[in-house]
């Protein structure tokens, strides 16, 4: 059976902030206009979708604050840019923890 430290540790990967970033679809949408379209504004953002411009604000405040994406302000415009070697970092991350966790606690997991 698994020690309280890395059972915690598993919980604070499966509820962490990220995962609640990504569990929004809207917040995916995003990251996926960013992905293929690449810099935009908020307001280029917004053309996208049918949300409010302060709605998708606050999506990319806490996408921001999870290091998913970056933002570059010129003039009075801020530009937003996904931040796919911090958001590959993280997931690479989780899946060494979850790689090492189940190899020790899960034997019928096979070579992982």
């Amino acid at each position: 059976m698994a020690d309280i430290p890395q059972a915690e540790q598993l919980d604070e990967l499966f509820n962490s902030d990220f995962f609640k970033v990504l569990s929004e679809p809207v917040r995916v949408q995003i990251l996926r206009h960013l992905a293929v379209k690449g810099e935009s504004s908020i307001g280029e953002i917004a053309e996208d979708f049918p949300q409010d411009r302060s709605v998708i604000s606050r999506h990319l405040k806490q996408m921001a604050e999870e290091g998913m994406v970056t933002t570059e302000k010129r003039g009075r415009f801020t530009y937003y840019f996904i931040n796919g070697r911090n958001i590959l970092a993280k997931l690479e991350g989780m899946a060494v923890f979850l790689r090492s966790y189940l190899q020790e606690f899960c034997p019928d997991c096979g070579e992982l």
